[in-house]
């Protein structure tokens, strides 16, 4: 459990810091799912799978802490070295890439809530709305 809470930090803080650089400077362009390297693609990948599992421990605590325990077990301590190794060097990539995990997560939130389930986990990712589109949030 320890390494999942240590895993959730890690992948949150990443995500913080890079948000908060978001709101500095001009607007960039927005980046969409094609546009992502492979580095990229895992990152968003492993943050979508983690919020799904965290899901299902919020709807089912028995089967969500074993997806999350297998999480851990299965990218061990290199989690935190993989997500590091895949972002960007530059803050405006960086804040780009967290945009498209927060619209993918927009997206996604209704079946995150009101349909979690384990075999979600390995689901398509969802259509996220364009940066500026708001209103389906």
């Amino acid at each position: 459990m320890l390494r999942i809470c240590r895993l959730i930090l890690i992948v949150c803080s990443c995500l913080g810091a890079a948000l908060s650089l978001a709101g500095c400077g001009k607007k960039p362009d927005e980046l969409r799912v094609h546009d992502l390297n492979a580095g990229e693609r895992r990152y968003v990948e492993r943050f979508l799978i983690l919020e799904r599992a965290r899901a299902v421990a919020m709807a089912d605590p028995v089967c969500g802490t074993a997806l999350l325990d297998s999480l851990a077990v299965a990218w061990g301590d290199t989690a935190a070295s993989v997500a590091e190794a895949a972002l960007s060097r530059d803050p405006r990539r960086v804040a780009l890439l967290h945009d498209l995990v927060r619209r993918l997560l927009e997206a996604e939130a209704d079946s995150l809530i009101h349909a979690p389930h384990p075999r979600r986990l390995t689901a398509p990712w969802p259509q996220p709305a364009p940066s500026g589109d708001r209103a389906a949030a």
